[in-house]
């Protein structure tokens, strides 16, 4: 069971679609609105971290990155669109 973190935005219904026809048949999603998001955890049949970068705070991003290190998986930022997240196919795939 392949997962997706998604961390930003407030709607990710599309972009969770085209994750979906990837192979990720869980999509997990953290807004980063509300203060606790900075809690965040990373589930553990996660495969791939994507963090949109126009929508989260900086201690949200460094506190995911700190744990995407620590669980070896990777992450990949980039701006809030489906054209952006094609552009990582190689890491997305």
């Amino acid at each position: 069971m392949a997962g997706v973190l998604v961390v930003g935005g407030d709607r990710v219904g599309e972009i969770e679609s085209l994750l979906q026809n990837k192979g990720f048949q869980n999509v997990y999603h953290v807004s980063g609105r509300k203060k606790s998001d900075v809690k965040a955890t990373i589930p553990s049949d996660t495969e791939l971290v994507l963090v949109f970068i126009n929508f989260v705070s900086h201690s949200l991003s460094k506190n995911i990155k700190k744990l995407a290190k620590q669980k070896h998986v990777p992450i990949v930022f980039c701006r809030r669109s489906c054209d952006a997240v094609a552009i990582y196919e190689p890491a997305i795939s």
